[in-house]
């Protein structure tokens, strides 16, 4: 199964933002996401510390805000088949 990885902070607007469609996208092609506070992961801080959200599709694509859903949906879409 294809995994999702979100790169997130529990204070970030723009996180907050994309979480719902991506939860939804998910969801509807029956691919798990896995949640990675990047406050409590230094390798992930390190990283992604000034670029989040970031989402990180298995095999595909890592997304950086700004975000679009429709470009988040098509890449989710696409990991699915």
């Amino acid at each position: 199964m294809t995994v999702i990885r979100f790169y997130y902070r529990p204070q970030c607007g723009l996180c907050r933002e994309i979480e719902g469609p991506l939860l939804n996208d998910a969801k509807r092609y029956g691919l798990a996401v896995q949640h990675v506070n990047i406050d409590e992961d230094k390798a992930a801080w390190a990283r992604y510390w000034d670029k989040i959200p970031v989402i990180e599709i298995e095999g595909g694509p890592t997304l950086f805000e700004p975000i679009a859903p429709a470009v988040l949906r098509a890449a989710i879409r696409k990991a699915a088949h």
